[in-house]
């Protein structure tokens, strides 16, 4: 049975029971800013398991999960993964132990047809409940139950006894026995002892409230959450040792083995198992990045690239793995095929910055190679090693891999003891992320159990009752001016800031106040208006006039529309390839992210910008229809990819131009938007490009303002703004012409500057020549300069060290022949003593290093010991 039939069984399965089959939600969890990651099938149904939501009871769904705290363990077990499926069905507060015992049962036996024989169960030691369903309503063995603590059987683990407090419950695993040949050869074997028996499912049995040590509380409503791992299922089902056999890895691993000779399954399956969560990050909006989510996905790819290493793949190699993620895939997320362009160019992207980077970090680590010798130490410190680690982005493996080539040691517990901290902090951050968040406006907002009629389609006025005050976070009876606070009505015509669109501003008017509207946020599909009252008094149930500010809603809609036919132009000259990655739609400007691999040229944007205006130009009408999900996708309308939607969606069409899901407010006809202009393209990461521009008055402001900046700059030199082109043209020649004589200019005064360097060189006792001169005022280049004019002068056994000051720093250059540097004279170890004199840093290679610092008193000081330093060199 292929992985795609058991996700679609199961699914089917648990819909025959009356549970709605909920799509997969995205691996970034989009109200939830206490995970960086979905990471369980749950995560989605959070609200509901809260009792904040109640518009199910039941539900089914295959999650797409990422965990990254076994990412070592990676390719060198079984079953271990960083991104996987999670099979699950849940109930809130329906039905309990006894149908989720028995589905699951019913599912694996009779379904899949697994063997009841080879199924044992376990339970949480004191769950009589369970063991009895088990026993006696489903006629398992009591041999082949067993019980575990609450470190194996509970959840969260060891929650009675260690916390934390809140919901939780025991657990109910069913184990699948592989048989002998997997086992230990011990004839008591049984789940918890090897490697024999394979959890496949685990049901969570959420019945208590822990209110303290030991100290568990009946829940008035019980939940249950279960999860079975897709890829193990299958690994079972189609009777293969591994997760990494089974049909969904099958294309992935054979394209690796076709990039290499060495069959090392460990590492193959690590690259497997990387690539696969790095397309679905990407897929889902994440790039990579310095910190958050960006980095983990950064982790993943460098970590498969040094995998690579050690299979003999030295250069960029995950992009081409992309098609066969595609192709394992596609049966569960077709979507990942529209973008399977777009992530091989960032993935790409990231390979040779890394590779790039490793170039420049070796470097770098040479530098501190030669410092800790020439110091005659052997260790790289712990905190150097997290630097290059953390801050530089070099793998340890590689770390660890150059300095045995170097002969150094590593201080690794200092190292660990660092990234504990770092760990620790990252976790504190992640907590108080989660506990501001359990006390936001959102929290307020569900507390007061509110909901909204949203009108703003239609209207913009509207008279309305205040259902709920919320101030400092609480739910509040009146507020009293002046002061700030949030206010719900029964019904607004103001939009809630969503989908890239900024909210609306207005005025709230009642009998003895008016409220200044300062913005409006959706907060659970309910539009919350961000208010000011300067004087007053405004009261849960007062009536109110709602007024939106009409003119500033015309110009966001304005620049609305303008987005849908910037898509449509841009699809047009780039490809079909171009997807929108991210937006903004504001009063005075938007802002459009797409999938494109290169920089637009000046002919493009053009081209974009002039289809645009030939778009507004036809006056097309917008028409706007709610429709079925599915039916919405079969008029071929495009969805902003990643984005997970309800079962109907509004779709605007513009007619013959675009058509798009979007739930934002937009014009009649695309002529009221009057003119469109492109301000700016960019990069914003690697495969996503930027455009911003402005549409309507902003539009025509923006044009006036260039017109002003080309007649002043034409007034300037004096001609006609028609002839700047020509007069640039030989104003530029003219600066080239200069350039060229005061560069020979100046080539020739180093020459004479070198030979008198030279002619007061001093030789030392070891044969070697120094030329040690303060030259203050010399820009750093112009020492570096001179100090290979200097070495080329004598040619051999010399060492030159120019110092001086420039704008405010110290800046010190030394340069040693090729003949020495050959033998062992290493620049850069000199350089670290005269930059220690001057409070500072640098380095460069053996022949020519530089340094700054802080300290120009000291630069005379600096000279002296670079003397002795060369003096004492034996040759």
């Amino acid at each position: 049975m292929t992985t795609d039939q058991l996700r679609s069984k199961f699914l089917k399965y648990f819909e025959s029971k009356g549970h709605p089959v909920i799509a997969s939600d995205s691996l970034v969890p989009k109200d939830d800013p206490t995970v960086l990651f979905t990471s369980a099938g749950m995560n989605q149904f959070k609200d509901y398991f809260l009792g904040k939501r109640k518009d199910l009871k039941r539900a089914a769904s295959c999650q797409k999960c990422l965990r990254t705290g076994d990412l070592d363990n990676v390719g060198k077990t079984p079953s271990h993964h960083s991104l996987f499926e999670m099979l699950g069905n849940f109930s809130f507060g329906d039905y309990f132990k006894e149908e989720a015992i028995a589905w699951a049962w019913e599912f694996l036996t009779r379904e899949l047809g697994m063997k009841k024989e080879d199924l044992w169960v376990s339970v949480y030691k004191d769950d009589d409940e369970a063991f009895g369903i088990w026993k006696d309503k489903i006629k398992v063995p009591e041999e082949r139950i067993v019980r575990f603590g609450a470190k194996d059987n509970f959840w969260p683990a060891n929650a009675p006894e260690e916390g934390p407090n809140g919901p939780c419950g025991p657990c109910s695993e069913i184990y699948f026995d592989r048989g002998e040949k997997y086992g230990c050869g011990k004839p008591d074997c049984k789940p918890g002892c090897c490697r024999r028996h394979v959890e496949v499912w685990n049901l969570v049995f959420t019945q208590f409230n822990r209110v303290g040590p030991n100290k568990l509380e009946p829940l008035p409503n019980k939940n249950i959450d279960t999860g079975m791992g897709l890829e193990r299922l299958a690994s079972v089902m189609q009777g293969v040792p591994t997760n990494f056999d089974t049909d969904i890895f099958k294309p992935i691993i054979d394209e690796i083995r076709q990039l290499t000779d060495k069959n090392d399954p460990a590492h193959i399956n690590a690259v497997a198992d990387h690539v696969r969560a790095a397309v679905f990050c990407i897929a889902d909006g994440v790039l990579p990045a310095n910190t958050g989510r960006g980095y983990v996905l950064k982790t993943l790819i460098r970590r498969s690239l040094v995998h690579g290493r050690f299979l003999g793949l030295n250069g960029p190699f995950m992009y081409k793995l992309v098609d066969s993620v595609v192709r394992a895939m596609k049966g569960g997320y077709p979507e990942i095929g529209e973008r399977r362009e777009n992530i091989s160019v960032i993935i790409k992207s990231e390979e040779e910055k890394f590779f790039q980077v490793n170039e420049d970090v070796r470097t770098d680590l040479e530098n501190l190679s030669a410092e800790l010798k020439a110091g005659r130490k052997a260790t790289i410190p712990g905190d150097r090693i997290f630097y290059f680690h953390d801050t530089r982005g070099l793998p340890i493996d590689l770390i660890r891999e150059f300095t045995s080539g170097e002969g150094l040691d590593l201080d690794l517990d200092g190292y660990e003891r660092l990234m504990e901290e770092q760990r620790r902090k990252s976790r504190g951050a992640t907590k108080l992320t989660g506990e501001v968040f359990a006390e936001t406006l959102t929290a307020a907002v569900l507390g007061t159990g509110t909901r909204s009629e949203f009108i703003g389609y239609e209207k913009l006025e509207s008279a309305s009752s205040v259902i709920a005050l919320i101030k400092d976070n609480k739910a509040v009876d009146h507020v009293k001016g002046p002061s700030d606070f949030a206010a719900v009505l029964d019904i607004t015509p103001f939009y809630g800031e969503t989908g890239g669109q900024t909210g609306d501003k207005g005025v709230l008017e009642g009998k003895g106040f008016k409220i200044d509207v300062l913005d409006t946020k959706l907060v659970e599909k309910v539009p919350v208006h961000i208010c000011s009252i300067k004087e007053g008094q405004v009261n849960a149930g007062d009536k109110v006039k709602a007024v939106v500010d009409s003119g500033r809603r015309m110009a966001i809609a304005r620049h609305h529309t303008a987005t849908h036919l910037l898509q449509a132009a841009l699809r047009k000259v780039l490809g079909q390839h171009v997807h929108q990655s991210g937006s903004l739609v504001a009063p005075e400007r938007l802002r459009f992210d797409f999938t494109h691999f290169k920089p637009m040229s000046a002919e493009e944007i053009a081209a974009a910008e002039s289809l645009v205006n030939g778009y507004i130009r036809d006056n097309a009408g917008l028409s706007v229809q709610v429709m079925g999900i599915e039916e919405a996708k079969k008029t071929g309308a495009t969805a902003l990819f990643g984005e997970k939607y309800d079962k109907n969606v509004r779709v605007v069409d513009v007619k013959g131009i675009s058509k798009e899901f979007c739930g934002g407010t937009h014009l009649k006809a695309t002529g009221e938007i009057g003119i469109f202009k492109i301000t700016a393209e960019e990069s914003v990461a690697a495969g996503i490009r930027r455009i911003e521009a402005v549409a309507g008055e902003a539009a025509y402001d923006k044009i006036r303002e260039s017109e002003k900046i080309l007649k002043e700059v034409a007034d300037s030199l004096m001609v006609k703004p028609g002839d700047l082109p020509a007069q640039i043209d030989n104003l530029l020649n003219r600066v080239a012409d200069l350039d060229k004589k005061l560069r020979a200019y100046q080539a020739e005064s180093l020459k004479e500057k070198a030979k008198e360097l030279v002619s007061g060189k001093e030789l030392s006792d070891n044969g070697i020549a120094i030329v040690a001169r303060r030259l203050d005022g010399y820009a750093p280049d112009t020492l570096v300069n001179l100090t290979d004019v200097v070495k080329r002068s004598l040619n051999t056994g010399l060492v030159s060290m120019l110092a001086g000051a420039y704008e405010g720093k110290a800046f010190i250059v030394v340069g040693a022949t090729d003949d020495l540097a050959k033998s062992g004279v290493d620049s850069r170890a000199i350089i670290k003593v005269m930059s220690s004199v001057i409070r500072g840093g640098g380095g460069g290679r053996p022949d020519l290093a530089q340094a700054g610092g802080k300290d120009i008193s000291k630069l005379d000081e600096a000279l002296k010991a670079g003397m002795i330093a060369v003096k004492e060199i034996k040759k």
